[in-house]
C-alpha cells in the first residue's frame, strides 16, 4: 500500500475535474484512480449453504444476502421461495417463510432489507406486495404495491425506497433480428406501512433488447441493453444512473440532484447487434448493483470485465472521487465488520455464501 505522504502527494494532484454543468456540479475523473490499482487477496474464514450441511440449509438459487449486527446471514432463495439464516460460524439455523400467497407467504422473492428492531422487509413482485417481518420469521404487517417493482431499499431511518419499472415508449427497430424497448425506472419512498409513497424521481435510459419473431412480434428478452444502477446509503442519498456511460448522480433526500460523478471511459462496441442502429449500440460501463463499504465508499462492478481472474471493481468516495479499481476473484455482496460476504456459484456443484478478510495489494501487472 502507498504511504500517506504518497497519498497525500495523489491526492494534491489528481486531475479530478469539477465544473456546472446544466446548472448541476459534475465531477470528471480521469480513467486512472487516484490510489492506484490493487489485487485482493482473499482469507476465507467461513462457509454455508453447501451439500454438506442440513438439507433445509442446502441453497438452491441464492439470489442476495444481508449480514445483521450479531454476524447473522440471511440469505434470500429464489429457488426455494424462501430466506435461510445462518450464524456467524456458517451453522444453519432456520428459514423464514415459504411459498405461497397467506401472511409471510411468497410468491416469487425479488429483494429484501434489514431493517431495525428485529425486522426484515420482503419485496414480493409475483404477488406485488412488500411484507413485514421480524428476524425470528413472525409476520407483522404487509402492503400492496402497483404495478412491477423490481428493486427495494432502505435507509438508515428505516425509509423504504421502492424501483418500478415500466416501458416507456414503442420499441425501436435494431436491425431485423432485434428490437430495443426503453424503459423508466421510478424511485418512490415509504414507511413500513406503506402510506402517501413520496415520488422521488424517474431514471430514464434503460432498454432491453428482445429478439424478433416476425410480424412485429418478439419471442424473448436477450441482454445487451442498457440498465438503471441505484442504491440508498443509510443517509438517505441515492446514487444512481445508466450504466450506458460511466456517469452517476447523488440525489437528496427531497430526490433532487446535489452532483454528478464518473470517470473518462471508452465505450466497446456491442458485438450482437448489426445495421445502421445497431451499429450504435455498445457495452454497458458497469453492472450490477451498488455495493457501500463500511466508509460509505461506492464500489462498481465493471460490466464485462470478469474473466479468469474474477471480477473488477472501481471504487468512489461518497463525493464522486474516483479513488481505487481493485481486481477480485469473488463478486462482493456486502461488507461488514472489516470482511466481505459472498455468493460463491460454481459451475458444477450447490452455491455457498463465503466470508473472506480482505486484503489490498497494489496490482504489480498494471
Amino acid at each position: 500500500m502507498a504511504s500517506p505522504a504518497v497519498l497525500s502527494a495523489q491526492q494534491k494532484t489528481y486531475p479530478a475535474l469539477t465544473e456546472v454543468k446544466d446548472g448541476v456540479k459534475t465531477i470528471t475523473n480521469p480513467d486512472y484512480p487516484r490510489d492506484g490499482r490493487f489485487v485482493a487477496k482473499l482469507t476465507q474464514e467461513m462457509s454455508c449453504g453447501e451439500e454438506s450441511g442440513p438439507d433445509a440449509g442446502i441453497l438452491n438459487k441464492p439470489l442476495e444476502l444481508k449480514v445483521d449486527d450479531q454476524g447473522r446471514v440471511y440469505v434470500m432463495d429464489m429457488g426455494d421461495v424462501n430466506i435461510k439464516v445462518y450464524d456467524e460460524q456458517g451453522r444453519f439455523l432456520k428459514t423464514i417463510g415459504r411459498e405461497g400467497q397467506g401472511p409471510g407467504e411468497f410468491g416469487g422473492l425479488a429483494f429484501f432489507e434489514m431493517l431495525s428492531g428485529g425486522r426484515i422487509c420482503v419485496l414480493d413482485g409475483m404477488q406485488s406486495r412488500v411484507s413485514i417481518l421480524t428476524t425470528d420469521g413472525q409476520f407483522i404487517s404487509s402492503f400492496p404495491i402497483q404495478g412491477y417493482h423490481r428493486d427495494i431499499a432502505a435507509d438508515g431511518k428505516d425509509r423504504l425506497y421502492l424501483g418500478k419499472w415500466a416501458a416507456a415508449k414503442r420499441p425501436d427497430k435494431l436491425s431485423t433480428d432485434f428490437q430495443e424497448i426503453a424503459y423508466i425506472t421510478s424511485i418512490y419512498r415509504t414507511d413500513t406501512t406503506g402510506k402517501d409513497p413520496v415520488h422521488l424521481m424517474d431514471f430514464l435510459g434503460e432498454s432491453v433488447m428482445m429478439k424478433s419473431a416476425g410480424g412485429g412480434g418478439t419471442v424473448g428478452m436477450i441482454g445487451g441493453g442498457a440498465m438503471i444502477v441505484w442504491n440508498v446509503d443509510p443517509q438517505g442519498t441515492i446514487y444512481g444512473g445508466c450504466n450506458e456511460t460511466y456517469s452517476l448522480s447523488a440525489y437528496g433526500p427531497d430526490g433532487k440532484i446535489e452532483y454528478a460523478f464518473g470517470r473518462k471511459f471508452t465505450p466497446l462496441k456491442n458485438p450482437r447487434f448489426k445495421g445502421m442502429a445497431g451499429q450504435k449500440k455498445t457495452m454497458p460501463a458497469f453492472s450490477r448493483a451498488i455495493v457501500f463499504d463500511e466508509e460509505g465508499n461506492l464500489w462498481i462492478e465493471l460490466s464485462g470485465a470478469e474473466d479468469a481472474k474474477g471480477f473488477v471493481f472501481d471504487v468512489f468516495s461518497p463525493d464522486g472521487i474516483y479513488l481505487k479499481q481493485v481486481r477480485i476473484e469473488q463478486r462482493i455482496a456486502q461488507f461488514r465488520k472489516g470482511k466481505i460476504y459472498c455468493i460463491d456459484r460454481p459451475e458444477d456443484g450447490y452455491p455457498s455464501i463465503k466470508r473472506f478478510r480482505l486484503e489490498l495489494v497494489p496490482d504489480a501487472s498494471r
